[in-house]
C-alpha cells in the first residue's frame, strides 16, 4: 500500500490524520516540522505528502518547493486552514498537486489522496511498460539501449535511454528540465540545463530522422511530437 508523508507542527492533527489515512490500508509517517519533513523525504521517498502551510521556522510553501528540487513528481497535497485563492495559486504555482480545507470531510480526503496516488502509481507503471519506439525509420529497444534502423544500429547510453523514455512516456507534452533532472538523478546525473542540451543533441544525432521529432522550447524543456 502506498506510503503518506503527514506533515503539521500539531501534534492531535498529526494523530488524526495518522489514524484516518491507516484504517484505509496507507503506510503513515509523520514530521512535525519542515525540516523534519525534508529529511523524511529524502530519507525515504514516499508516494505522497500530505502538507500543512502555516508551520513555524520553516512553512509549507518553502518545504513544496524544496520538494520540487527534489522530485517533481510525487503528489504534494496541502490540507490547511489558510484556504484564500491567492495561497492556493501559490501553492499549484509551486507544484502542488491538490489543496484542500482542514474542514473537509474525511471521504473527501480520503477520496482526494487515493486518486492523486493512482495517478502516480499508473505514471510510474506506464514508464516500467514501455519497451520499445518506433521514431521515423527507426526503432529503440529500451531494453538493449540500441537504435536500429537506416542500415545502422547505435547504442544509447543509459542517461540517453532514461531521457527518450520520459519523452515517449509523456508524448505530445513539454517536458520540463525539471523533470528530466528528477528522473536522471537516479544515475547520479547533477548537471545543469546545458548539460542536458548536450545529452539531448547527442540524442538526437543518434535516431537520425527519428531526432526530428524532439523539439526545444528555449529555456523551459523538450517535447517528442507525436
Amino acid at each position: 500500500m502506498a506510503d503518506i508523508l503527514v506533515v503539521d507542527d500539531e501534534r492531535a492533527i498529526r494523530s488524526y490524520l495518522k489514524g484516518v489515512l491507516t484504517a484505509e490500508g496507507f503506510t503513515v509517517r509523520t514530521a512535525r516540522g519542515g525540516d523534519e519533513a525534508l529529511e523524511a523525504f529524502r530519507e525515504h521517498r514516499p508516494d505522497l505528502v500530505l502538507l500543512d502551510v502555516m508551520m513555524p521556522k520553516r512553512n509549507g510553501f518553502s518545504v513544496c518547493a524544496e520538494i520540487r528540487t527534489i522530485d517533481s513528481l510525487t503528489p504534494v497535497i496541502f490540507l490547511t486552514a489558510k484556504v484564500g485563492e491567492a495561497d492556493q495559486v501559490r501553492g499549484f504555482g509551486l507544484g502542488a498537486d491538490d489543496y484542500l480545507s482542514k474542514t473537509t470531510s474525511e471521504a473527501e480526503l480520503v477520496a482526494r489522496v487515493r486518486r492523486a496516488v493512482d495517478r502516480s502509481c499508473a505514471y510510474n507503471s506506464a514508464m516500467r511498460d514501455v519497451r520499445q519506439l518506433k521514431l521515423g525509420n527507426v526503432v529503440v529497444d529500451f531494453d538493449a539501449q540500441t537504435v536500429v534502423g537506416g542500415g545502422v544500429k547505435v547504442r544509447l547510453t543509459k542517461t540517453e535511454a532514461d531521457l527518450l523514455w520520459l519523452f515517449a512516456i509523456e508524448r505530445g507534452r513539454l517536458v520540463s528540465y525539471d523533470e528530466m533532472v528528477d528522473v536522471l538523478k537516479a544515475g547520479g546525473f547533477d548537471g545543469d540545463s546545458a548539460a542536458l542540451y548536450a545529452y539531448v543533441s547527442r540524442l538526437k544525432k543518434k535516431l537520425g530522422n527519428g531526432g526530428n521529432l524532439i523539439h526545444a522550447e528555449r529555456g523551459v524543456g523538450y517535447m517528442l511530437m507525436r
